[in-house]
């Protein structure tokens, strides 16, 4: 599973007033048309793509949302994306998950630009606001007024909520109990990951599932939202956790510093924001990014040359708009000065200015304009739900404890959070205040061949609730191949090393039941890394479970059962 790549989420419009939903629905695929421009695959780039079409339906338009179409689908859409179906600019249909690369598929009539997808839900619901008209649009980025979710897309696939994936996104009055702090332990191959899925799933959800396939939809659905997975190493360090300085390399005038905050932190923040609006009525306001964006557009599109803010006395000036940075001039003359479009970002959602050295004059008068901006029409109280979040930590012994959690090993313990008996909060080394929230899950993965739980930091074995995971030689539902081989192979490695170096049943699963090449490729080479390459402690492992071991041969190989 990868978990690297930042999935996307596109708008999708499945033919002339949806007249393709049932068909694309039923094959599995999504298709574009502009069938007279053939494949896609011949075009080099977005220019040849619009002389195609021109070609083909001439008009002396710029054909822009056309051309955006072809080429999204051709080279930005991506396997693990998240298709949303919809109808017209009212309706929406379903969505699924894109499993294929783009195809051409010269075997149908029509709609021959085509890519597989796992449809997950059908039906129809109606929407209280405008969709876009576009084929096919990347809404990954966009955000939403709806106050219960923080992007454009978790509304939609709010409102399309079906009793499978999308459930529901509220914390219910009577939330499933599931410790704060976990960490599933265990050999190679029992499950951890599996067992990590599963249980990230029934948080998000809160409530049962007993279906893997549909946990690893919730799964990714909510990954790099209200779920983080990363791996612990050796070299992870505080300021990939919590917060460090980075250097800027995108300017290019002199070497910077600024700013990171950490993967933990990120997310930290993200579900104390949820847990507080959850808890008062808030007056609806306009997303950060709509508002700055309508503020900065004249400058952007090149109406104006610098936009005016008025201060007490004097006014400053907005020259330039970079990704990160707001550039400005003062009255008095200079133009080397910056602000933070992140700190502004944060600034906007408290409702109030930081404590920033020097600059507060600055931001002050430009944060005013943006909440007054900010202000929806209709000022109408609404209701946040209180969400889950929950960040996944593989290999949580593999990493320096001390190092990386520093302070914040105390803040994790359930009584010491947002909501716990005894709050603490804590001041970064950057000056800023940092509480870990009481909705934030933390569930980490060890494997015992590499360390035992005796070795682990006892900080950490404190505060966390441990669950074993061993192998199995029987799971409902599904079947272990040799079992009785896998039994006898553990009951040697428990005398000789103890349990913690066993073979998972993972390894005796799956689609591939060839026994010889199961043992050569994946279970001999793990018990020879676990007997530092003792040949005969592993042939006597092997012969003493009924295999036969080949005469002479290395890395050590089976033939298959002994007669």
């Amino acid at each position: 599973m990868s978990i690297d790549k930042i999935k996307q989420y596109w708008l999708f419009a499945p033919g002339e007033n949806a007249n393709m939903w049932d068909e694309f629905y039923n094959e599995g695929i999504m298709a574009l048309g502009w069938d007279e421009i053939g494949d896609l695959s011949q075009y080099k780039n977005r220019n040849e793509i619009k002389k195609a079409l021109v070609k083909a339906y001439g008009g002396t338009g710029s054909k822009k949302n056309d051309i955006s179409a072809n080429d999204d689908f051709l080279n930005k859409v991506n396997v693990g994306d998240v298709i949303i179906s919809k109808k017209g600019r009212g309706v929406l249909l379903g969505y699924g998950i894109v499993t294929s690369d783009y195809e051409y598929d010269e075997t149908r009539n029509k709609y021959q630009k085509i890519r597989h997808v796992d449809w997950k839900l059908k039906g129809n619901w109606s929407v209280d606001f405008s969709l876009v008209l576009k084929t096919l649009t990347d809404i990954t980025q966009h955000s939403t007024e709806h106050p219960d979710y923080d992007k454009y897309y978790e509304s939609l696939l709010g409102i399309m909520g079906d009793e499978k994936s999308h459930k529901t996104l509220e914390v219910k009055n009577n939330p499933m109990n599931f410790p704060l702090n976990t960490i599933f332990y265990g050999p190679p191959g029992t499950g951890k990951t599996y067992n990590t899925i599963l249980r990230a799933a029934e948080i998000i959800e809160n409530r049962k599932i007993d279906s893997y396939k549909e946990a690893l939809d919730i799964f990714n659905v909510n990954l790099h939202n209200r779920i983080e997975f990363i791996t612990f190493h050796q070299n992870y360090s505080y300021e990939d956790f919590i917060q460090g300085l980075r250097p800027d390399i995108e300017n290019e005038k002199v070497l910077t510093f600024e700013r990171k905050e950490g993967v933990f932190k990120v997310i930290s923040d993200k579900a104390l924001k949820n847990l507080i609006e959850s808890e008062k009525q808030v007056i609806g306001k306009k997303p950060f990014e709509e508002v700055f964006n309508q503020f900065v557009s004249p400058l952007i599109i090149g109406e104006i040359e610098e936009i005016e803010v008025k201060m007490k006395k004097v006014s400053f000036f907005i020259t330039a708009i970079t990704n990160k940075s707001i550039e400005f001039r003062k009255d008095s003359g200079g133009t080397a000065h910056t602000l933070s479009i992140t700190t502004l970002r944060k600034m906007y959602d408290a409702g109030t200015v930081m404590e920033i050295q020097g600059l507060a004059s600055y931001y002050s008068p430009l944060l005013d304009i943006l909440l007054k901006h900010g202000q929806n029409s209709i000022e109408t109280q609404t209701k946040t739900i209180k969400k889950n979040y929950i960040i996944i930590i593989d290999e949580i012994n593999r990493a320096n404890i001390s190092r990386v959690f520093g302070e914040l090993i105390t803040l994790i313990e359930p009584d010491k959070r947002s909501h716990g008996e005894i709050p603490l909060k804590v001041k970064l080394p950057s000056g800023d205040h940092f509480i870990v929230p009481s909705n934030l899950y933390i569930i980490g993965t060890m494997n015992t061949a590499d360390k035992s739980i005796a070795l682990l930091d006892i900080a950490l074995r404190r505060r966390f609730e441990f669950e074993s995971m061993y192998p199995l030689y029987e799971i409902k539902d599904s079947e272990i191949y040799d079992k009785d081989i896998l039994l006898k192979i553990n009951e040697q490695i428990i005398k000789s090393k103890g349990h913690d170096f066993q073979i998972g049943h993972a390894y005796f699963m799956g689609e591939n039941r060839d026994l010889v090449q199961r043992m050569n490729k994946k279970v001999i080479p793990l018990l020879l890394e676990y007997f530092m390459n003792d040949k005969n402690e592993v042939k006597k492992i092997l012969e003493n479970a009924g295999l036969q071991v080949e005469e002479k041969s290395w890395p050590i190989k089976i033939s298959g059962k002994r007669v």
